[in-house]
């Protein structure tokens, strides 16, 4: 069993530990040893689980934690940007990030998944290539499908033969088509479909999906 403690307690993290209860029941279920010791949270902001039915305590804030021990750590951040400075920070001291795959997401043998990922998938077919710290909720990867570093998909998006860059946040209902390649620090809006190449550090949305003035 590992000890395990969960980045941030927004939205993503609460959804990470809640993800993390379900891999424990699901072991437990058939007959295995439970995985993971979840010992708590590190959050910047002290309140952030009053009012939720959450057993496990605040244990600090992210800004000063240092390693404690052999646990390790899984990241409940959505925001790509966000990512990548807080897992820079924790990185430099020593932490060590855990990839957490629910029990219910349907996954291949054969693809590639990196460090610190939360995969909730409906379906994630063969080839698939998915970068570290990508968040993947509820959506589907076709064959072939790229997905870079610091990425999150978010519920009921679907990526073809497509390749998504670093640092890409996906809105809901969103589907990326065969053949496109979407640069990093991209944001596509909900329910947006991508049919052409997207450039970097852009906004896009709509059917099919244009840049959006900002």
């Amino acid at each position: 069993m590992k000890d395990i403690i969960i980045v941030c307690a927004g939205s993503y993290g609460k959804e990470t530990y809640y993800t993390i209860r379900k891999i424990n029941e699901a072991a437990k279920k058939d007959g295995m040893e439970e995985p993971y010791n979840i010992l708590g949270f590190i959050n910047d902001y002290s309140d952030a689980l009053d009012g939720f039915e959450i057993d496990s305590p605040m244990l600090g804030n992210v800004k000063d934690w240092k390693p404690v021990g052999d646990e390790v750590y899984a990241l409940g951040l959505g925001t790509p940007s966000s990512k990548e400075k807080v897992v820079g920070r924790l990185k430099e001291r020593g932490c060590r990030f855990e990839t957490i795959i629910a029990p219910y997401a349907i996954m291949p043998e054969n693809i590639e998944v990196g460090e610190g990922c939360l995969i909730k998938a409906y379906h994630i077919a063969s080839g698939v290539k998915i970068g570290d710290f990508v968040n993947i909720h509820g959506s589907m990867l076709m064959p072939g499908a790229i997905v870079g570093d610091y990425s999150t998909l978010t519920g009921f998006a679907v990526v073809e033969n497509a390749a998504i860059g670093k640092g890409v946040y996906v809105g809901s209902h969103c589907v990326v088509m065969d053949g496109v390649s979407v640069g990093d620090n991209v944001t596509v809006a909900a329910g947006s479909i991508v049919t052409e190449d997207v450039p970097c550090d852009t906004k896009v949305f709509g059917y099919p999906a244009v840049k959006v003035r900002q």
